[in-house]
């Protein structure tokens, strides 16, 4: 009985933390959808415009990948390699 309730205590706790993530992750996507839909060209400018928006919402939701991770560099002359 004793295992039975310890067992059922680990089990409700994997629960919660799988409830966060998946709330984390559909705010991320909201996050991103949002950013798509604002800036929906996939030009250099409106793809840079677009990351600052994402980031921008991940920040104020204070979700990771906002803030805390450095933006990417734009390298080369967007030109596709072959």
């Amino acid at each position: 009985m004793l295992l039975a309730a310890a067992l059922w205590g680990q089990h409700a706790a994997a629960d919660d933390k799988l409830r966060q993530s998946d709330a984390a992750w559909k705010a991320m996507d909201r996050c991103a959808r949002a950013a798509i839909k604002a800036y929906p060209d996939y030009t250099a400018e409106a793809l840079a415009k677009r990351e600052a928006q994402r980031r921008q919402c991940l920040s104020r939701s204070t979700l990771p990948g906002g803030d805390d991770v450095p933006a990417p560099t734009a390298t080369g002359s967007g030109e596709v390699s072959k």
